[in-house]
């Protein structure tokens, strides 16, 4: 459970939740993600004990600094990921690579690769290529507390429908989320934030309005 109040986690997916540790404050764009200290509390508020699993983490300041890189470079690449499947498109590969050096750090590894997809009538006429998800084992090793992200962010890239991947609608917030909603008109990243402020706004403007 979230107990630090810096960070939200209602994007509907891991992947996202790591890629709202960007926010608006003003016309500026906030990182949450600012020193090691900021990644160990991100990782823990997510519910990734990390301290528990490794702990020269908590004695090692260069491995902290070099945990932190990780993520940023991860939540980097679930960026290009994002908007890449917004616009229809497919991972750069090299954004796939990245992807795939985390998801092997574990002691059950996923990892991304393409398949061509073929007519059913003209057996060697190519359609589209897809990304598959496949599982495999292989050993462990500290990068691995970043998988959970990068299998949220695989699971995103292979099963998720591109066009309830949404930006949030207000334009004081950049917020994205996976419209889990039975209807998909969801707009906001929450009501409880963005939703209700706009709401008050519309209201405010309705009431202001001469008659």
């Amino acid at each position: 459970m979230n107990q630090d109040r810096r960070f939200v986690f209602d994007a509907g997916t891991l992947a996202l939740d790591l890629l709202n540790t960007w926010r608006l404050d003003g016309d500026l764009v906030q990182d949450l993600l600012g020193s090691p200290e900021d990644g160990l509390a991100w990782l823990t508020a997510a519910g990734l004990p990390v301290e528990a699993w490794f702990p020269a983490f908590s004695s090692s300041p260069p491995n902290r600094r070099i945990l932190l890189d990780e993520a940023l470079w991860l939540r980097q690449d679930i960026f290009v990921i994002t908007q890449s499947l917004v616009a229809g498109k497919l991972p750069p590969p090299q954004t796939v690579h990245a992807l795939n050096r985390i998801l092997i750090e574990s002691g059950r590894s996923f990892r991304l690769h393409s398949v061509v997809i073929t007519s059913e009538e003209k057996r060697n006429e190519r359609i589209q290529d897809q990304l598959v998800l496949s599982s495999d084992e292989h050993p462990s090793s500290e990068l691995g507390v970043l998988q959970p992200i990068a299998l949220s962010a695989a699971l995103l890239a292979t099963e998720a429908n591109p066009l309830r991947i949404r930006q949030c609608a207000s334009e004081d917030c950049i917020y994205w989320f996976l419209d889990t909603s039975k209807s998909g008109r969801r707009r906001w990243c929450s009501m409880a934030r963005c939703g209700n402020r706009a709401k008050v706004a519309k209201h405010y403007r309705q009431r202001s309005t001469p008659l």
